[in-house]
This record gives C-alpha cells, structure tokens and sequence, in this order.
C-alpha cells in the first residue's frame, strides 16, 4: 500500500471524512503530505516514513512493510474524536499503530496538533 491508496481508504471511510470540510472542488481535508489549502482546518496530512521488504522466498521479496505517519491538525480541541476515527478507519484497512504523541497546542499559529504512526504488512503477489 502507498500513500496514494491509504489517502483513498481514509476518503471512502464516511464517518472519519464527515469530521472535514471539504474544498471548492468537494474534496475532504484529508491529503498526502501537504495540503492546498493552508486555512482549511480540521486536516490531516499522511506521510509515508518507512518501506522495507520483512521476508523472502527464493531469493524474492515476499512481503513488504510500510509505515506511516499522520499529523492532524485543528483550529478547536477536537483532536480526540478526530484521532478516534482515524483509528478505526485504519484498523478497518489493516493497519496496526505503532505510536502516537500527545495533543499539542501552538500558540502562535493557533493551531492543536497531533502526530500518530501507523504501520502496514502488504503480502506481495508473484
């Protein structure tokens, strides 16, 4: 799974994506890696950190893990019900979490953040 398909995922998850608001265009404030429109909040960014094949067969790659991290972003402290529903979203795509940090606010942007990794086993086909 890529970026590209992990965005996807998390449109089509309709409770996560109601938590948004959508641009002129209708799409969901959620992107990969940065959004478009820099005062659309709430948001999350995807990130992909981390690709490696974890086992072989024959001298061939057999399964590949990736990781991920997410920042959500938010004008009002709703970071918990956000982080909820991205949770479940990605447990409902296969995805297992490997951490998250604690809510942070910056005061000078006004802005509540969040930053959670997640990680992924795809078995490659041959």
């Amino acid at each position: 799974m890529d970026c590209n398909e992990l965005v996807d995922g998390l449109l089509r998850n309709e409770a996560l994506v109601s938590l948004f608001p959508t641009d002129a265009t209708g799409h969901p404030a959620i992107y990969q890696v940065l959004s478009p429109q820099a005062e659309m909040f709430p948001r999350v960014a995807v990130f992909e950190t981390t690709r490696a094949y974890t086992a072989w067969a024959d001298d061939a790659p057999i399964q590949e893990r990736s990781e991920y991290r997410l920042d959500l972003y938010a004008r009002e402290n709703v970071l918990r019900e956000i982080n909820s529903a991205l949770h479940a979203a990605l447990r409902g795509l296969g995805f297992r979490r490997l951490s998250q940090v604690q809510d942070d606010y910056l005061p000078d942007e006004g802005i509540y953040v969040k930053s959670v990794s997640y990680e992924y086993y795809d078995d490659m086909e041959e």
